[in-house]
């Protein structure tokens, strides 16, 4: 019985499917968001096909031909499973196996929301108390609610008002046409439905077509001092479909390209041979193209978003994977490593970039941050975060050198990422201090004052004294000063990470995205920190063999 259920619905997704045609006209319709951002109906139903699916297309369709079709056809679509549930016990209280399950799933016989005693108990729990299940319990019912609002017509808004364009768009209007029934006349969204159900059944979408003009033109009429110009719709079109910060795009290509070229420089100090140097010059032209496709991708966001694009938790992490490259770019003629530990460090921050907490989605700047300081001290402070990316990970890779081997080659490697390490994080600590100076400027125009020891202020200035005793360290004139520099470069870097994820996420403050809640620290800390601490006390043995000699 269950077989014959899915034949049928398969069926009538198939005969039900919005034209490719007509969804690449709607592609370019623009609405608006919660945040009054104006961007194209692509732009959105990516957005809601990605948070709700957490997929880039589902059942051969775009994203443009799930969200119409969920629009138009919501018993169908209720039916369809497409609400993503990763967790066991979840799917166990609506009794699905599957991990896409449908609307329609998440209410009993008797049409009552089956997750509502939990997601209860989730939110009256603090972050920092909430469970793995309180968590996917969360994100499971804000997709249902997703789902919830474009099947009433309550989040797609597509005209603006005809009073002013400052108001807030609408969902639908009346059309007013004569000799159709007065009822369907008083909603845009019935005769659509209507037109478009006729194009199922006839396979000519000519009319249904036409509706889409009718938007455009509506929106031209009575919001054109606010729309978008064509080039940039275009753009931002490009951008979706491009998807250049995605898993297999920039990461991708300095994960395989950074892993590739470490291999081949190993190899190469043991066995020099002119073929391996083909091999990394092939590896440098690949992650200088990838650096430059970065810097591009980061422009063409700024033109779509129309300010920098380092003004959310997103948009830093890419801009920091890029300032990360340009430090690897700076030092690459020093040692073909930097680009190596340059290109691994931004492929870690882009896959960090990649996971669920962080929203992609380009959005309008919070009134704060309209300021030309944006560019200016957020631009300069987060570069440096870049550098010490660098520096930490030249700090690993020496100490994972000075356990490898002692052989004389290998020594002189480890001392010349040494004075690159060095060299890099005094450029991060002038573009810190620089930064931090430049941030007490902005705080005087925003906030009245140069100072008030904000979080994220006093940890600014924390990071900037660790980095200052740690670019000291050579005046200890020990023996061991190689050591002792790379180990603090390597742990040094857990400053910044509390500067910047730390204080946003855990401390309360003016500059941070928390309330007073802490949450709870990522799983991997913990061994990531004894894997370094191991590491690093293995090297300790080793270096101490290689002075002896």
């Amino acid at each position: 019985m269950a077989i014959d259920l899915d034949v049928a619905l398969d069926t009538l997704i198939e005969e039900r499917t919005i034209s490719l045609h007509h969804a690449e006209l709607f592609s370019k319709v623009l609405s608006q968001d919660n945040g009054d951002r104006i961007k194209p109906f692509h732009t959105i139903s990516s957005e809601i096909l990605r948070k709700v699916s957490r997929k880039e297309t589902h059942y051969d369709q775009t994203p443009v031909q799930i969200v119409l079709g969920m629009m138009v056809d919501p018993l169908l679509w209720q039916m369809i499973p497409m609400i993503k549930v990763s967790h066991s016990d979840i799917l166990k209280l609506i009794q699905k196996e599957e991990q896409h399950v449908s609307f329609v799933s998440f209410f009993d016989n008797k049409n009552k929301y089956i997750l509502t005693p939990y997601v209860e108990s989730a939110y009256a729990k603090r972050p920092i108390d909430r469970t793995d299940l309180d968590k996917k319990i969360i994100e499971v019912d804000e997709r249902v609610n997703i789902c919830s609002m474009i099947f009433s017509d309550e989040l797609i808004k597509l005209f603006p008002s005809k009073d002013t364009v400052a108001s807030p768009w609408s969902t639908d209007i009346a059309m007013r046409i004569p000799g159709v029934d007065s009822i369907k006349t008083a909603s845009f969204k019935k005769i659509y439905r209507d037109l478009v159900f006729n194009s199922f059944e006839t396979k000519d979408w000519s009319a249904s077509d036409g509706m889409v003009s009718f938007i455009n033109n509506y929106q031209t009429e009575y919001a054109k001092s606010i729309l978008p110009s064509s080039l940039k719709i275009n753009l931002e079109l490009l951008y979706n479909k491009i998807n250049p910060f995605g898993w297999t795009r920039l990461f991708a290509l300095y994960l395989i390209s950074g892993l590739c070229f470490l291999l081949i420089l190993l190899v190469h100090i043991f066995f020099a041979n002119n073929f391996f140097q083909h091999l990394a010059s092939i590896c440098y032209f690949v992650i200088f193209s990838g650096f430059i496709f970065h810097f591009f991708a980061l422009a063409l966001r700024w033109y779509i978003s129309g300010h920098a694009p380092w003004s959310n938790a997103y948009e830093s992490v890419i801009f920091i994977a890029f300032a990360t490259m340009l430090a690897g770019i700076v030092f690459v003629k020093k040692s073909d490593f930097a680009l190596v530990a340059s290109s691994l460090v931004a492929s870690m921050l882009l896959f960090v970039a990649n996971l669920n907490w962080l929203n992609p989605e380009i959005t309008n700047l919070v009134p704060v941050l309209k300021s030309y300081w944006l560019m200016i001290h957020v631009s300069v402070i987060t570069s440096s975060y870049g550098f010490f990316g660098l520096s930490a990970f030249l700090g690993f890779l020496s100490i994972i050198f000075i356990n490898m081997s002692s052989i004389e080659i290998v020594q002189k490697k480890v001392k010349d990422l040494t004075i690159i390490n060095e060299q890099s994080m005094m450029i991060g600590l002038f573009l810190m201090t620089v930064g931090t100076f430049l941030g007490g400027v902005w705080a005087n125009e925003s906030w009245g004052r140069y100072w008030g020891w904000d979080p994220k202020e006093t940890w600014a200035l924390v990071s900037c004294i660790v980095y200052a005793l740690i670019l000291h360290i050579r005046l200890l004139k020990s023996e061991r000063y190689v050591y002792y520099f790379n180990v603090c470069a390597l742990f040094g870097f857990s400053s910044i990470l509390m500067t910047y994820f730390g204080v946003n996420y855990y401390l309360d403050g003016l500059h941070s995205y928390a309330a007073g809640d802490a949450f709870p620290i990522p799983s991997f800390v913990l061994p990531t920190l004894i894997i370094f601490i191991v590491i690093s006390l293995f090297g300790f043995f080793r270096f101490n063999k290689w002075i002896s000699q």
